[in-house]
């Protein structure tokens, strides 16, 4: 009974955290859409007359405010087009991290099966890791060429597929045939953060857009379906293992991701032009003022007139291979964003691989007794990403300039995070939930990502968001594998986790100071 009990208290939970995110993204559109203006102040009686006076001895001018009229509404909404390709975007995250997170969930059930010890568990841990990291700049490129919608199918389709091959593999090959596919999944899934970006990048209007911009509210839809779906496998994955056992858990949930791909290829579209279901007035607004409007700079001035390809100083060699011209893939713009993505991999993830330790090890939990106390900063980091929205509008409606609000995101996300972290280790000797409220808060600001660094990719390229969306993610992939390295090695030699939680923070503090220095929201190309 107790067990039924606390069951029906995780459905009801995971049931109001659902109803949060809706409402948070749902509610009063306009804080999403940017500014909302005030109203105008009554006319008075002088004014009415100059104004008058004025209209009648400038017939011209008369002319023109007649047929001016008010301006027209910007198209919004819970079911407008971009707000739905949002939300499809959301889905495919959620999908992508509940096939990488599945494998942890069943090492213990496939333990017992197949028969291997600790080191084969972290073999096949890091075996997603090295498939993720080799295809991200690829897959970018791609995306940049082909279209984000059809490289996000195929990701999808074959990721689902592989969560199939899992146990079909397992049975002839072994343990070399599970990590093989697990190994496939992840190099398939490693296109989906830059052609994420690709995609965004077609539909999110900029900073010069009347109703504001909204490339951060894209971005949280991303963040907030990996926290969609790092919570919901945990009681999927449980409840189905205890029913058909490890393998038909994995059939299920690739099973169910072939079936979401085949709906997003439906309803996603690479562009509002190639959306069926997109009304006028939304279209004419996004071809307004999706990407922002440059000039041409004199390099490619000379080759719309002379009519021949003119390659700049610098781009070739090298950086033709490297898919970036040197002006770009040198700037400190790029670099600030970066390195705020490895400083996020690595204190982000920093929890999701060493809190299971920590409370065992640490604190003396049990891992039945820990799994709440896993849960909560999952909880607090969805509740923060489906706030993004809201906060990003109080911001702009404060009169923050865009780069003034990406920095003002990543510094307070990180140095709050920090200052939660450092004391950590040296309140253990209280109640678990001491330590389980500040990993909570740490978590929390951790999610406010999504409208800083994270954001401005979008803003410092046009021609190449593919390409360093992929560079970027490949780099914070690069910090998720050796973030564990890096802590295992001081508790080896240390046994501290003060020094641990110190180095997270120092991190932390470092990758702020170098973004609110460097960072710009100025396009590189």
């Amino acid at each position: 009974k107790p067990r039924a009990h606390g069951m029906r208290n995780s459905s009801a939970l995971l049931a109001l955290l659902a109803t949060a995110v809706v409402c948070a993204t749902a509610n009063k559109p306009q804080a999403r859409y940017g500014h909302l203006r005030g109203g105008a102040r009554p006319l008075t009686d002088s004014s009415r007359i100059r104004i008058k006076r004025t209209l009648t001895y400038q017939p011209a001018l008369g002319q023109l405010v007649a047929s001016s009229g008010p301006a027209a509404p910007v198209p919004s909404g819970l079911f407008a087009a971009r707000s739905v390709q949002g939300y499809l975007l959301m889905l495919t995250r959620m999908f992508q991290q509940s096939n990488r997170n599945l494998l942890g969930l069943l090492l213990v059930y496939m333990a017992k099966d197949l028969g291997f010890g600790m080191s084969e568990k972290g073999s096949l841990l890091s075996a997603i890791a090295v498939g993720y990291l080799f295809t991200q700049v690829p897959g970018g490129a791609l995306a940049d060429k082909l279209g984000a919608k059809n490289v996000m199918t195929a990701t999808l389709l074959l990721s689902g597929l592989c969560c199939v091959a899992v146990p079909l593999l397992a049975g002839p090959f072994g343990l070399r045939g599970v990590w093989c596919a697990i190994a496939l999944m992840g190099a398939f899934q490693g296109p989906m953060f830059p052609t994420s970006s690709v995609f965004l990048s077609k539909w999110m209007p900029g900073k010069d857009a009347p109703g504001g911009d909204e490339k951060a509210w894209g971005t949280s839809m991303l963040d907030i379906g990996i926290s969609l779906g790092s919570l919901l496998i945990i009681p999927t994955a449980n409840s189905l293992a205890d029913a058909v056992g490890w393998r038909g858990t994995y059939t299920t949930v690739g099973l169910a991701t072939v079936g979401f791909a085949c709906a997003w290829h439906v309803l996603a579209a690479d562009s509002p032009k190639q959306c069926f279901y997109i009304s006028a007035a939304e279209l004419d607004y996004l071809e307004k003022y999706v990407g922002q409007k440059t000039k041409p700079k004199p390099a490619a001035a000379a080759v719309a007139a002379g009519g021949k390809a003119v390659v700049a100083a610098g781009e070739g060699g090298v950086w033709r291979v490297l898919g970036l011209p040197r002006h770009v893939a040198l700037a400190p713009g790029v670099w600030a964003v970066f390195f705020a993505h490895m400083a996020f991999n690595f204190g982000a993830y920093y929890m999701t691989n060493w809190n299971p330790t920590y409370y065992v090890e640490a604190l003396g939990l049990t891992a039945a007794q820990a799994r709440i106390h896993l849960a909560m900063p999952h909880v607090t980091n969805l509740a923060a990403k489906a706030l993004n929205p809201a906060l990003v509008g109080m911001v702009a409606k404060a009169g923050v300039p865009l780069l003034g609000s990406r920095r003002l995101f990543t510094a307070v996300g990180f140095i709050v995070s920090a200052l939660c972290i450092l004391p950590v280790a040296r309140l253990k000797h209280l109640d678990p939930w001491v330590s389980t409220a500040l990993f909570s808060l740490a978590n929390a600001f951790f999610g406010l990502s999504p409208s800083g660094f994270k954001a401005n990719y979008l803003d410092i390229t046009e021609r190449y968001v593919g390409i360093i969306a992929g560079y970027g993610n490949t780099l914070g992939t690069v910090a998720s594998w050796a973030g564990p390295q890096i802590v295992a090695g001081l508790l080896q030699r240390f046994e501290s986790w003060d020094l641990v939680l110190a180095t997270v923070a120092a991190s932390n503090a470092a990758a702020t100071l170098n973004y609110v220095l460097r960072a710009t929201v100025d396009v590189l190309d």
